[in-house]
């Protein structure tokens, strides 16, 4: 389903928390990233209720969704099999790591180069990317078993799980 921009400020609350993709239009970085992993998105991060994502840019932080609205396109992917305490738990979760001092925040930048070189596993420990977010999934869903995915990988793995769908697209026009 296509999305407009009420659409996506009207998510129900209760779908939350959603996965969600972006792709940077114009932007030279996220182009190379969806290249180099063959894959639509460049980023990853969290729709934690309506109106408001949780992203790890330079810091890990809360954002109006309204702020990647402007030069990004974006996919919501929420889950059927979701119970309200596993929607709970994994906000709660995203919640706790939001409240940590900005240096356990922060983007990890020996991270960027691991991923550039197909080194996923170089990474300063503690410290995540934008993907690293989707280890959320695993507190509700056993069979989440990536590390050090690129956001292409988690979508990936999300459309071959049965419980996961799509609830539309953000595109710019």
């Amino acid at each position: 389903m296509e999305l407009i921009k009420d659409d996506v400020l009207n998510i129900p609350r209760s779908l939350c928390p959603m996965m969600v993709f972006s792709y940077g239009i114009g932007s030279t970085i996220a182009t190379a990233i969806a290249i180099k992993e063959r894959g639509l998105y460049n980023h990853f991060m969290w729709l934690i209720e309506p109106g408001v994502l949780a992203t790890q840019d330079w810091l890990f932080k809360k954002v109006p969704v309204e702020n990647y609205m402007v030069k990004h396109a974006m996919k919501f992917v929420y889950s059927t099999a979701w119970i309200e305490q596993d929607r709970e738990k994994i906000i709660s979760a995203i919640e706790v790591d939001l409240a940590k001092p900005w240096y356990k925040r922060i983007y990890d930048p020996l991270a960027i180069a691991g991923q550039l070189f197909d080194l996923e596993w170089i990474q300063i420990p503690g410290i995540d990317i934008c993907s690293d977010k989707g280890d959320y999934i695993r507190l509700v869903d056993k069979n989440y078993d990536l590390k050090h995915p690129s956001p292409t990988n988690i979508n990936t793995w999300s459309q071959c799980q049965e419980s996961y769908k799509v609830y539309g697209r953000f595109r710019l026009d």
